[in-house]
This record gives C-alpha cells, structure tokens and sequence, in this order.
C-alpha cells in the first residue's frame, strides 16, 4: 500500500506532461518559429475519452517527450472547433497540421494507449518529412 501510494505522489509530482494553447494563430506562430508541428485536440467537458488522454496517456513520458519535441499542442474546445475551421466526428479529435497550417492526414478520432498515440505521432511527423 505504501508504495502504490508513492508512486502515486511521485506519478503526480514529476509526471511528464507538456503545457496546451488554446490559440490556433499563435500556435502557426510558434509552429514557424520553432521548425514544429501543430497537434490540435478537440475536446469537451464531460468527455470521458478526452480525460482518459489528459490524465493517462499524456503523462506518459515517452509520449511527452515526443510531443514537447516535435509538435506545438493545441486544444480547444467543441465549440470553438468549427469556427477554426475543424470538422468534428467525436471527442477526443485530433487534427496534426504542418508549419503553414495545412492539415497533413485525416485525423485521429477518439482514444488510445500511450504507446498506439506515439506511433501515431510518428506516423505523422514522417508524412510531414520534418
């Protein structure tokens, strides 16, 4: 018990994650800058897919890594999606753009195991050659 509770407060304290902006223009911005590209997430309250992802698979540390290195995160909520232009088929969506903002492949809907995300991530980052 001792040490599932430990490794509970450390998960907690030190898990890998990386910091969201909820700002699509700025995220093309710093996609430019910073030779990365753009993974959006589309959630909304009450979806239990899209804690799934926030609360497991993107503390994975591996995951993490990957992300912090190789794409700018964006998330934003239903709502908003369409007005940036997005089509919605369900939470969690996840659309991954190049550094001029062009979508690169038909997006990922719904969940999945840190593990299957990364191999996603990698898929696209090859299409995009970068």
């Amino acid at each position: 018990m001792k040490k599932m509770l430990f490794l509970f407060i450390v998960t907690t304290l030190f898990g890998a994650t990386f910091d969201w902006i909820d700002n699509l223009k700025k995220a093309k911005e710093l996609s430019a800058e910073n030779k990365k590209l753009i993974m959006v997430m589309i959630d909304q309250k009450g979806c239990e897919a899209c804690e799934y992802m926030d609360e497991v698979v993107f503390e994975d540390e591996t995951l993490s890594e990957f992300v912090e290195n190789f794409f700018i995160p964006v998330k934003i909520d239903i709502n908003r999606a369409k007005e940036d232009g997005f089509k919605v088929f369900g939470t969690p969506t996840f659309y991954f753009l190049d550094q001029k903002g062009k979508i690169i492949k038909r997006p990922l809907v719904g969940a999945a195991t840190a593990e299957v995300f990364l191999e996603k991530l990698k898929e696209y980052k090859k299409l995009s050659n970068q």
